[in-house]
């Protein structure tokens, strides 16, 4: 690669099917020879701005002087390259019209990759809307999970609550239970002595019983031998 810079004016020598350096130090028009070019947008002639630019030399380009304009907004430089001949030209095209066929088939493979890559991007894209349509469903049932746990949680904690108030009023109830089966002790207990007590009482409220009468037939006895002796 050859260094050409505009601010110096001077003659390079190129090879046909070569290549060189143009570099511009300011915004200019830049007009190559015909069987020249800029490699980046293959073509011979364009307004540019400053920089360094690859000019290729055409294996058509015939050797001799060949010519190049720059127009800038302060005037016209003319730039010369001298273009020298190079051996066996034909088979040099033979290998890049070789060169060129098989990047083109390059090419073609690539085209094919990229309109498989773009069918895959298009599925792949469908899938994403699915996923994200399943994502936004999801989210939207961990939304109603999450408030249905919240309200659970709180729910719990007031049975956790109730539990506990009812434990304490089971507890208090409890004890009054055990006081209750106490006092009903104490009172099988005095009510067993009661009837012990009835029952002595009875038997001496018989004995009375039967010693009255038998006191009232002696009385009655007595009164009769005296209504007799009378």
């Amino acid at each position: 690669m050859i260094l050409f810079v505009i601010a110096m004016i001077s003659a390079l020598s190129v090879p046909q099917g070569g290549s060189f350096n143009l570099t511009l130090t300011e915004q200019g028009t830049v007009i190559l020879d015909p069987c020249m070019f800029f490699e980046n947008d293959l073509k011979s002639s364009g307004n540019y701005s400053p920089g360094t630019y690859s000019v290729i030399v055409s294996y058509g380009c015939e050797a001799g002087r060949k010519g190049i304009v720059v127009r800038y907004a302060g005037g016209e430089d003319r730039i010369f390259i001298d273009v020298e001949k190079v051996e066996k030209v034909e088979e040099k095209i033979i290998q890049l019209q070789k060169e060129v066929l098989s990047l083109k088939k390059e090419k073609e493979e690539l085209i094919n990759k990229r309109d498989y890559l773009q069918s895959l991007v298009s599925v792949l894209n469908d899938i994403n809307v699915q996923l994200y349509d399943k994502q936004k469903e999801l989210v939207e049932k961990n939304n109603f999970l999450a408030s249905e746990l919240e309200k659970s949680k709180s729910d719990l904690e007031n049975c956790s609550k109730n539990i506990t108030s009812l434990e304490n009023k089971i507890g208090k109830m409890q004890t009054m239970l055990d006081s209750a089966k106490i006092e009903l002790d104490q009172c099988s207990s005095e009510l067993e002595s009661l009837r012990g007590y009835l029952q002595s009482s009875s038997l001496y409220l018989d004995l009375f019983k039967n010693m009255t009468i038998v006191a009232l037939a002696f009385i009655v006895g007595i009164l009769l031998a005296i209504f007799r002796r009378y």
